[in-house]
């Protein structure tokens, strides 16, 4: 007959196994994504390298006149719709209001992250596009739609809508519930990250090593934005229940307070009532601490007891 013992033991062992291999997945996959940042780190910095030291190279060349012999009206107005989209001030308005509807809706912490995302973007693009200094497109070999005095290397459109849709991808990966509408803003939010380099190269704005460069760079910044909005949640989460824990160690305390007062107040209530029932047996001309239905010789008690 299995005893008690052995019965918590066989239940407890499937459940510790389960955290185990749940603590081993978990580090997997921190194992797998720092693997993937360091990667994307070394081959942003080779390229980085190179287009300080080379122009262009003879397949951006090659690739951009392959794009550019695409000229459906439709789709040269869908590339130029997307890339409007990476403009200012129009970039900074949606933007921004993405942040501002994030945390008007309670959801601070994504919004203090998009903003980080956003902003860090822009800040790594321009620095690195006077950094490297590479020039863009020249109109005696591809079509070149608009002239940009800015550096070529990276591409700022593709770094910043990167960062910025793709954490807000990811966002909806682990906040929306339903799996249709989850599947619908992800596919939705990841169609402008796609479509943007193509569009860049379209207009002649930039070579297709620097859209590299710019998906490249964009991911690392993307992979620190999601790190650091973990941490962030785990660290609020630890807070919180510090808070919870020391709000129920207060609350006890209280009620700690409250229930070793008891006797002393208890017993004060006693003698009052006690006192006051002396004075109403006075008043019927009994003895005090006698009852009020004692006769005359009758002990009374209660008065012995407290004379004794």
């Amino acid at each position: 007959m299995m005893t008690a013992t052995s019965m918590t033991t066989s239940s407890a062992t499937p459940s510790n196994t389960a955290r185990k291999n749940g603590q081993r997945s978990s580090w997997l996959r921190g194992w797998r994504f720092q693997i993937m940042v360091l990667t994307l780190i070394a081959l942003a910095g080779v390229l980085t390298y190179v287009a300080r030291t080379v122009q262009y190279f003879p397949v951006d060349v090659a690739v951009t006149r392959e794009v550019q012999s695409v000229q459906n009206p439709m789709i040269v107005r869908f590339l130029d719709a997307v890339a409007w989209v990476g403009f200012p001030p129009q970039s900074n308005v949606i933007f921004g209001t993405v942040i501002l509807a994030l945390f008007l809706f309670g959801h601070r912490l994504s919004a203090l992250m998009t903003l980080f995302a956003a902003a860090g973007s822009a800040g790594i693009w321009f620095w690195l596009s006077a950094f490297v200094d590479r020039p863009r497109p020249s109109p005696e070999l591809v079509q070149v739609a608009m002239d940009l005095p800015t550096g070529g290397f990276p591409s700022g459109h593709v770094l910043n809508l990167s960062a910025i849709f793709g954490f807000l991808m990811y966002l909806t990966m682990v906040k929306v519930r339903n799996a249709r509408l989850r599947t619908a803003l992800v596919a939705l939010l990841a169609l402008p990250i796609v479509v943007i380099g193509v569009a860049r190269i379209h207009a002649g704005a930039h070579w297709p090593s620097d859209v590299l460069g710019g998906y490249l760079i964009g991911g690392i910044w993307l992979a620190l934005t999601i790190q650091l909005y973990r941490q962030s949640q785990a660290w609020l989460s630890r807070r919180g229940q510090s808070s919870s824990e020391q709000s129920a160690d207060q609350s006890d305390d209280r009620s700690r307070v409250r229930t070793d007062c008891w006797p002393t107040a208890a017993f004060a209530a006693d003698e009052a009532d006690g006192d006051e029932s002396d004075a109403v047996t006075t008043r019927l001309g009994g003895q005090p601490g006698a009852r009020p239905d004692s006769q005359p010789g009758d002990r009374p008690v209660a008065a012995s007891s407290r004379n004794n």
